[in-house]
This record gives C-alpha cells, structure tokens and sequence, in this order.
C-alpha cells in the first residue's frame, strides 16, 4: 500500500514539472525595445527673403500671453500644399482725405478741394484734452452744412448737395461718432469748394472733415511692411498718385494705439522714401493694438488740386530672440521623431517655433508630409522647444529622405511677433 502512495505522489509531482516546463516554452518573448538615436544637425545659411534679428534686445512691455503651458501640435499637410513665405509688405489705396478743423473754421468757410463728382463730405465731432479735461464737440444739424464753390454766391450753395443724412441716419449704417454727412450732386465740377456751418459752434471744438472722392482717378498707394522692429530708426515706404506725373511731397505721421499722433520727418534718397521714426517715445505703450503711419500728399494734376491721405496700420515689436545654429534630433528606425531647438534670448517670454517637414517624392521633388509647432514660456536658462514629429504620418506619406523641416518660423508670442522666418531651415539626412 505504502508503495502505490508513492507511486502515485510521484506521477503527480512528474506531472508538475512537465506542466511547468510546458508553460516556459509557450510564454511569449517581450517586445523588443525601439532603438532611438540621436543626430545633431545645423541650420542652413539663410537665403534670399529670409528675415531675423542679429541683435536681441529686452521687451518692456507686460506680454499679452503669459501663459507657461506647454503645447505642441502635429498636422497632416495634403501633398499638393505649396509653401510660400510670409507676406511682409502690403499695398493700400486712397481715394480720400482728412482734415482737423476748429468749429470757428467750420463757421468761417474750410476750403476743400473736390476732384470728383458724387463725391462724400463728413464732419465728426472730435474730443479735445487741452484743457486738461476731456470735451466732446456736438453733432452738427445737417441742415446747417453749406457748400459753396469758391467764387459762386452763398444762394447758390445748395445746389451742388445732392442729400444730407444726420447722426441717427449714419449710426443705422455703422457710423457711431455722431457725424453729419453730405451728397454732392452729380454736376459739380472739379475745383475749390467751401465747406460752412451756419449754426453757431464753439469756437475751439474739434471736427474731423472726410472728403470720400469715390470712382476719382487719383488714388493714392502705399506700399510698406506690415511689421517695425525696434532696432530699425527708419520706416522705408512706396508712394505713387495714379495719373499724376508730379513730384511728390508727402507729410507723414506716426499714430499709436492709443491715439498719440507724432510728426515724422520724411526724407527721399534714390527714388526710396522713408520716414524717420522720433527718438522719444517711437514704439507703443502697450503690445497689444497696431500702430498706423499716415501720410497726406497736396499736389496740381491739370491744373486741379487733389489732395490725399493713405493710412496703413503694422506691428511695431521688440527683436526678442533668435534661433540658434545647432539642431537636435531624435530618430526612430530610420525616421525623424523629433526636432530640438535653442533661443537665444535676454528675458523670460513666451515663444513658439512652426516648421513644416518635407520628403522627395519619386520624382526628387521635395512635398510636405506634415506640420509641426510648439509653443512653451522659456527663460535664459531654459531656452530649448522640441518639435514633434509623427513618424506613422511620415512613413504613410512614401515620401523618401532627405527630410528637411522648411518654413521655419520663431514668433513671440507675448508680443505676438512673427521674429524670423527661414524658407530652408534644415536639411535631415
């Protein structure tokens, strides 16, 4: 008896060990690690429409973001997508002009000059702080406004309006500052007309005349960046009147934010004009709003005088930093996964770095595969942003190496601040 027990305890423990032995042949192998490998790579020279700053200065201003989060973003891009650089200049039009008057102006006669028919004449009340407090002019009665062409008698005034529409009429259109507005009629000829108002006005209150000449063949057109570094003393500008052979001589202004008009001296050297920004108080009082340059030219065009004002809003900033040479990469199986980059920067603000990467196709063309932007608060002691990349948008693309992340663009965003921009920024090979 004792020797079937054990018999039968040791066909169990046999039975055991093979059980055990069996599971140690059918466990699965663990996964094996991915490989990741690091290259370091450098910024190719910048080339031609390229922009950055050489010199890095400290913004005053309080940021407009100050967030410290970190975020980053991977899009797909279509393969047909074309990259263009950022526009840095832009054209605008006039076919108008302003000029600031006195209500004892107003009451006396203000000489304007029309050059078309039809054309739109409106007075705006403006605010006044000379006396130390804020006054505000009154709404002028339409009916009180009079046109005269210079030479004609006061009777015959009126015939040259074609309509008047009051304050309460122009706010239903979106005109909110208590303006009046007038009509001339289809047969006034171009030439010297006065402006009057026949009801009493205070003598120093101020009004803004607007003279829309619409559908006129004299238009003003300026053409200058959309954004100023502080580093620059100068604004350049384009300036043309079209159908007008004369020289020029345009008055230029500097108008902040927050209403601050300054007098700008404007020089011409080799047919380029430009417009010398003040000393004092050039940049804004605040990073957020645009400033705006205006420029007023008076000139005869056969025999007539034509009068415009072009005004251009743009970004004026601080040239707050700039990407370093040296670029750090992270690969996985072959293929890019990440891209690191350094500022170089005197003050902690919040930055962000866009880039798109490319792959050649089949026919050794370089075609986007995706866009890649991080934005984080960094310091001078922590200046790095990394760059995701998505290696499955990368390997689904069929797109070959060399990679290359184009359109490298560098923003402060506490300034919200395009700083930089490199069409080719660095080739991944």
């Amino acid at each position: 008896m004792k020797k079937l027990t054990h018999l039968a305890t040791s066909l169990a423990m046999a039975s055991l060990l093979v059980a055990c032995q069996d599971d140690a042949q059918t466990e699965e192998p663990q996964a094996e690690v991915t490989k990741q490998q690091t290259k370091s790579f450098t910024l190719a020279a910048p080339q031609t429409g390229d922009f950055s700053s050489t010199e890095i200065n400290e913004p005053t201003l309080p940021p407009i973001n100050s967030s410290p989060e970190a975020v980053s973003f991977v899009t797909k891009v279509s393969s047909d997508f074309t990259l263009t650089p950022p526009v840095r200049a832009r054209s605008v039009q006039s076919d108008e002009y302003w000029t600031k008057v006195t209500g004892d102006e107003l009451n006396r006669g203000v000489k304007l000059a029309i050059s078309q028919a039809s054309s739109v004449i409106r007075i705006s009340p403006r605010g006044d702080t000379s006396s130390g407090t804020l006054t505000h002019s009154k709404a002028i009665e339409p009916e009180t406004i009079q046109l005269l062409k210079e030479g004609a008698k006061e009777s015959q005034s009126r015939s040259y309006i074609k309509s008047l529409a009051d304050s309460q009429a122009l706010a239903t259109a979106g005109l909110t500052d208590d303006s009046s507005a007038l009509i001339l009629s289809s047969d006034a000829t171009a030439g010297q007309y006065r402006l009057k108002v026949s009801e009493k006005l205070e003598p120093d209150a101020s009004y803004m005349v607007n003279v829309k000449e619409k559908h006129s063949p004299y238009k003003l057109k300026l053409t200058s960046k959309d954004s100023l570094s502080s580093a620059q003393t100068s604004m350049p500008f384009q300036l043309e009147l079209s159908n007008n052979q004369t020289q020029l001589k345009p008055k230029a202004s500097l108008k902040h934010a927050n209403g601050h008009y300054q007098a700008l001296e404007v020089e011409q050297v080799n047919g380029q004009w430009s417009a010398k920004l003040p000393e004092l108080d050039a940049m804004p009082v605040s990073n957020s709003g645009l400033s705006e340059i205006q420029l007023e030219v008076q000139t005869d065009v056969a025999g007539e005088q034509v009068i415009r004002t072009v005004k251009k809003a743009f970004k004026q900033f601080v040239p707050s930093a700039k990407i370093q040479p040296e670029v750090s990469t992270s690969w996985e199986q072959g293929v890019p996964s990440s891209l690191t980059v350094s500022l170089e920067m005197k003050k902690a603000g919040r930055f962000s770095v866009a880039g798109f990467l490319t792959g050649v196709d089949t026919q050794g063309n370089d075609k986007p595969i995706l866009r890649t932007e991080s934005a984080d608060w960094l310091t001078p002691d922590s200046t790095k942003l990394t760059l995701k990349l998505d290696t499955q948008l990368i390997a689904q693309s069929g797109l070959k190496p060399p990679y290359k992340l184009q359109g490298l663009t560098l923003k402060d965003q506490g300034q919200m601040a395009r700083l930089s921009y490199q069409a080719h920024g660095v080739t991944l090979n």
